[in-house]
């Protein structure tokens, strides 16, 4: 039986927030609701066309979350409180956790 693969501290990695493709992370509308509701109206219109006719956060020149990034850490969440389901529901430490890791060479 192989061992648990370890849970890795999401401040020090930020590969799942990475991409390449503009459109992948996806905003869903009950993820607009949610950032009017608390105030950051902002969020809602910073959105860009996501895959199969939906929204989504755009991504930087070198394809991160344009959110991907905070003045304490370069892997930390900008509106982390506010974040989409797409990113509440991508725990560390999950399967996609670990493929993302992998695709970006984190872990071998």
């Amino acid at each position: 039986m192989s061992p648990e693969p370890e849970v890795p501290d999401c401040l020090t990695c930020g590969a799942c927030c990475r991409t390449d493709i503009d459109g992948l992370i996806a905003v869903y509308p009950q993820d607009l609701v949610r950032f009017r509701d608390r105030g950051r109206p902002e969020l809602s219109e910073a959105v860009v066309p996501g895959r199969f006719g939906g929204l989504a956060f755009a991504t930087t020149s070198d394809g991160a979350c344009v959110h991907l990034g905070t003045a304490d850490s370069a892997c930390a969440c900008a509106i982390y409180e506010e974040r989409g389901e797409t990113c509440r529901g991508f725990p560390a430490g999950c399967p996609r956790c670990h493929q993302f890791r992998y695709d970006a060479g984190v872990v071998g």
